[in-house]
């Protein structure tokens, strides 16, 4: 097989994915992921359940696939955190990326969605939170320790560091949003309360 079919063969296989996850985020999202059966989401998607398994092995997979394009969509993976970007741009496009994604219809709806369901299905949460906040987290984590070993920064715990100017940068919007008060939330308030989350970050842990 030619070099340009593999890539064709490719493009066609990640465009099939990408139509899974998106069919598959929407019926976790309105019907629940208990509810959800494979036969549904293979409808849904309008593929075959064996394509299902073949991509993503079970519905729990195809679950925490789905959290992660999500995060990837949003500019939220490891490559944000490039170590040749000025320290500062880095961590304000994160915190940007960051609040698109939280407010975004679906995170709202998936982040309710596993509230709701903690006591009867913790198992949902665990996939949901190790999928997205706890691996943002070690991204930003790892990205400091970084920084701080090119003395960019001093920092103690850079766990702590990353949980701190996540749930810094979540702030009031993110809990507006989880009341449906969206409303509320002002854009241009908010990118100054972006901008004043990184200042105070680096005022607390830069180097100089």
């Amino acid at each position: 097989m030619s070099d340009q079919s593999k890539t064709r063969g490719r493009g066609k296989s990640e465009k099939k994915k990408v139509q899974i996850l998106d069919a598959a985020t929407t019926l976790f999202i309105t019907q629940g992921i208990d509810a959800t059966s494979m036969e549904q989401l293979a409808e849904a998607a309008g593929v075959s359940k064996q394509t299902l398994y073949s991509h993503f092995g079970g519905k729990e997979e195809l679950f925490v696939a789905a959290i992660k394009q999500r995060c990837i969509h949003y500019a939220l993976s490891e490559e944000l955190f490039d170590d040749q970007r000025p320290l500062p741009d880095v961590l304000r496009d994160m915190a940007s990326h960051l609040m698109e994604l939280l407010l975004s219809e679906d995170a709202i709806k998936l982040h309710r969605l596993c509230i709701s369901g903690a006591d009867q299905f913790p198992e949902i949460c665990n996939l949901f939170y190790d999928a997205g906040p706890k691996s943002l987290l070690k991204f930003l984590a790892d990205y400091l320790q970084r920084q701080a070993n090119e003395g960019n920064l001093k920092v103690d715990n850079c766990g702590f560091a990353a949980q701190q100017f996540l749930f810094m940068v979540k702030g009031e919007a993110h809990m507006e949003a989880l009341l449906n008060l969206q409303d509320q939330i002002n854009a241009e308030e908010m990118e100054k309360y972006l901008d004043s989350c990184v200042k105070y970050f680096l005022k607390a842990y830069g180097s100089s």
